[in-house]
């Protein structure tokens, strides 16, 4: 457990994956009904951009700084805006666990789960505010297991791993059957880099995903390199299983526009 998220808080991956997340949960909201969200592998909650670490790598400068610099027609990218501006505008970077937290209505729950001790002083810290969000100490997979299907029977499951073990994907997809039998009807909502020396492993989370047949399976990739670039993370992907209507109208309707602030491509399927 040594990876540290404050050294990518922010950045084009971030960008892309919270702004979906967002968009998500919008739509899940429609409904009165009360919604659950799981964020399995939540992360301290608020990253300083201030920080000697942040300084270190300036990831975020190509992220969240220039996302917040461009004025956006598209509704959605405002609205993400808007969700951020606060933290930004004192020099922090919302991750997904306070970004839904800031969300949720009186009938929604969050669960933010994080295994790595000291993070988890810090998310519970960031959450303490927020009395419909409690925070779990558990491996994200079991703590997945635990929770599906929730009383509410509508929500998300994010599941964003720090893929610092070289079979993480391999977990996931071992997961993922595993997530079917237990709530075929979920949102999740799973994301993972793309690099070159991982190809193989992208297009088998793919093959498995397909061969799993859940309703409206569909795949978004941002990328700033070509795939196949050698080193460093070339773009990122979202696999939704159960991806709620208009997502991905609303993703290639916001497209232009993401990529002329960030720069990169995005290309999306259904499997």
């Amino acid at each position: 457990m040594n990876y540290r998220h404050i050294y990518h808080a922010g950045n084009f991956a971030d960008i892309f994956k919270h702004l979906v997340f967002r968009m998500v949960l919008d739509y899940v909201q429609q409904k009165e009904k009360g919604a659950f969200v799981l964020d399995a592998f939540a992360g301290v909650g608020l990253y300083d951009l201030s920080s000697d670490q942040a300084q270190r790598t300036l990831e975020y400068e190509g992220g969240i700084a220039a996302f917040m610099q461009t004025a956006f027609s598209n509704a959605d990218l405002g609205a993400f805006q808007d969700l951020v501006r606060k933290d930004f505008s004192l020099k922090l970077y919302a991750g997904s666990p306070v970004l839904a937290a800031n969300m949720l209505r009186p009938q929604d729950r969050l669960i933010a789960n994080e295994l790595h001790p000291e993070d988890l002083i810090d998310l519970r810290v960031n959450l303490k505010t927020y009395k419909n969000a409690s925070v779990t100490h558990q491996d994200a997979y079991e703590v997945i297991r635990a929770n599906i299907p929730p009383k509410e029977r509508r929500g998300i499951i994010l599941v964003d791993p720090p893929f610092e073990k070289k079979d993480e994907f391999q977990l996931l997809v071992q997961q993922m059957a595993e997530w079917k039998k237990r709530w075929e009807t979920g949102c999740y909502i799973l994301w993972y880099p793309i690099k070159a020396n991982a190809l193989t492993q992208v297009d088998d989370l793919y093959a498995e995903a397909a061969a799993l047949k859940i309703n409206r399976t569909w795949v978004s990739e941002f990328m700033i390199r070509d795939r196949e670039t050698p080193e460093g993370l070339n773009g990122c992907g979202l696999l939704i299983f159960n991806t709620p209507f208009q997502i991905p109208e609303r993703v290639e309707a916001l497209t232009p526009e993401l990529t002329g602030s960030l720069g990169g491509s995005v290309r999306s399927f259904y499997l």
